[in-house]
């Protein structure tokens, strides 16, 4: 019996992630410490047209049709530990999911970590970040991409805040 590769729909290193963060200009409970990121993965048509000229006998009408190939989506919460709501409580504000990660990582009547998880943790301070889903297109499931693209992500939304000014007065700017 022989085993075929799975086909993907276009090379993945064409992939992008676009990272969005949506709020309401009136205020809401929690906007101090929840913020909730969409990132979408996907492949631009104008890229994709490219690639497909630079490899295929494709004619004009052809790569002008060519559409953004949508590969998935995630989403994420990044928790502000240190802000002026209870974190867990916000968490149990936003999902189930997200209100049972809280449960697991935060002592949930202080809202410090719980003891077990802080124990773990090379350095106890700063947000948490939790990724809430995943999700991918089915032409695109069962090779491993998820999270690779997950980590990426991860990556991008936990690296710290990053202050715009003279270097002279920011020490990360130098």
């Amino acid at each position: 019996m022989t085993l075929l590769a799975p086909q993907l729909p276009a090379d993945p290193s064409l992939i992008i992630l676009a990272y969005q963060h949506e709020h309401p200009v009136q205020a809401y409970e929690f906007e101090n410490t929840l913020e909730v990121w969409t990132v979408s993965a996907r492949i631009d048509a104008d890229v994709l047209a490219e690639e497909l000229a630079a490899y295929s006998d494709m004619d004009q009408d052809a790569l002008d049709a060519v559409q953004d190939v949508t590969v998935g989506r995630m989403s994420f919460v990044r928790v502000r530990m240190f802000g002026p709501d209870h974190p867990w409580e916000a968490m149990d504000s936003y999902t189930g999911d997200v209100s049972r990660i809280g449960e697991v990582v935060l002592d949930v009547a202080d809202g410090r970590w719980e003891l077990a998880f802080e124990a773990a943790l090379a350095h106890p301070v700063g947000d948490l970040l939790v990724m809430d889903r995943v999700i991918l297109e089915p032409s695109w499931r069962g090779l491993g991409l998820g999270p690779v693209l997950a980590g990426a992500a991860i990556r991008r939304l936990a690296q710290p805040a990053v202050t715009a000014g003279r270097s002279d007065r920011c020490p990360a700017g130098r």
